[in-house]
């Protein structure tokens, strides 16, 4: 007897993921900058921020804004 069945519950079932928002332009600075700090050097910083989809302009200093 066959027990597949295309309505029964799969004996592996895909992980649901929970939904996360994206990183603000601030945590993706302070990313970018933790990731310079800690490479070897200049190939291995580029390869992780490329890796982790971060450009390197993002780690620049955000202008603070005067009231």
């Amino acid at each position: 007897m066959n027990t597949y069945s295309p309505t029964a519950p799969s004996h592996n079932p895909q992980p649901v993921l929970p939904r996360t928002e994206e990183p603000n332009a601030e945590q993706r600075r302070r990313a970018v900058r933790a990731i310079a700090s800690a490479s070897s050097d200049a190939a291995d910083c580029a390869d992780l921020l490329d890796a982790l989809g971060l450009r390197p302009e993002e780690g620049r200093s955000i202008p603070s804004q005067r009231q």
